[in-house]
């Protein structure tokens, strides 16, 4: 028998650095990843009577023909601008909708030319076109232009 006391067996020792490391590379690729997720579509604001909308902007036609359809709701604050380039006649329905919008044209020069109110779902197929050439599109939730005093002839600050 040895009076030597046992050693510690390195492969427990060398399990907790190479842990670590691990550790530490996973954290680095999750923290370089992760903004990705959360990265958005670019918005703008709209600030009308005294109320502000955080617009989400969408320009590409795949975005576009989504829009908001298959989302279940959109808070109170928020909404959507389509941007057109040129500016044409833009018509909307309700496809895949679930929750009911205010609709509002507007030219090039920020002017409203016509407002849809109240749109519901249910009122698809049936398509709301602007009479003139439309640049932007703002869809928020049904009530809101009427909240913040959005009427025709306007001109909105984006």
């Amino acid at each position: 028998m040895s009076n030597e006391t046992p050693k510690p067996s390195h492969a427990k020792t060398k399990l907790v650095p190479k842990a670590l490391r691990y550790g530490f590379v996973a954290l680095a690729i999750i923290a370089v990843i992760l903004p990705f997720f959360f990265i958005g579509r670019p918005t703008t604001t709209l600030v009308s009577g005294g109320r502000e909308y955080h617009l989400e902007i969408v320009s590409t036609a795949e975005s576009q023909q989504k829009g908001l359809g298959s989302r279940r709701n959109m808070a109170s604050d928020r909404g959507m601008i389509f941007v057109f380039d040129p500016p044409a006649t833009q018509c909307f329905w309700m496809k895949d909708m679930q929750f009911p919008l205010d609709i509002i044209w507007l030219n090039s020069a920020k002017q409203v030319t016509k407002v849809a109110a109240n749109v519901s779902p249910s009122s698809y197929p049936e398509k709301y076109c602007s009479d003139n050439a439309t640049k932007y599109v703002i869809e928020i939730n049904a009530g809101e232009a009427k909240k913040a005093d959005i009427a025709v002839g306007d001109t909105l600050k984006l």
